[in-house]
């Protein structure tokens, strides 16, 4: 099973797109992230939203997550365990896909998820296990998309998974997010 047949291999698909450039995507204006995340449930996405503003620990990030349906009961709560469950436990619909939408990412990014003596941070390392995850799902058929907003125009995250996290189309440019 592929996760996307000769036939859908299209550039003019949000999805098709968003997994050919890494899984991910960056979102500065919530009106473009709910526009996309609304294309992606007409298709017949499970589109799951997350307020990242109010994970204002490690630990509410891990229990905001856990509640992902098909999280096991022993979740361990530590990165090492989200890796796991993102990649093995899983349930994604095999029409259409699965979408993680997490809102105001930059908080947690900044706050609790921040770099620490100049190392990758738990935002980011989050971020690289969802790429991770993506491309895992994919060589199963399962579409897994992930769509990062952030207030923060200038917010990059480069290092997911040997790919970085891209700017929407509508905001690739620096103009285009106020710059």
């Amino acid at each position: 099973m592929t996760a996307f047949r000769s036939d859908e291999f299209n550039d003019d698909k949000l999805d098709f797109r968003i997994l050919r450039d890494g899984g991910v995507w960056l979102y500065w204006r919530t009106q473009y992230l709910e526009e996309d995340a609304g294309w992606l449930r007409s298709t017949g996405y499970n589109v799951i939203e997350f307020e990242c503003a109010e994970w204002d620990s490690v630990d509410k990030m891990h229990d905001s997550l856990s509640t992902l349906q098909t999280f096991p009961s022993y979740y361990g709560r530590n990165l090492d365990a989200l890796n796991e469950c993102m990649c093995d436990d899983l349930e994604i619909p095999e029409e259409g896909g699965l979408c993680l939408a997490l809102k105001h990412y930059d908080a947690f990014s900044k706050g609790p998820g921040a770099p620490m003596n100049s190392k990758q941070g738990t935002a980011e390392i989050v971020l690289n296990i969802l790429a991770r995850a993506s491309r895992c799902q994919m060589l199963i058929g399962r579409r897994l998309i992930t769509l990062v907003q952030s207030d923060d125009p200038k917010v990059r995250f480069d290092r997911l998974d040997s790919v970085g996290a891209a700017w929407n189309c509508r905001e690739w440019f620096n103009r285009d997010r106020g710059q």
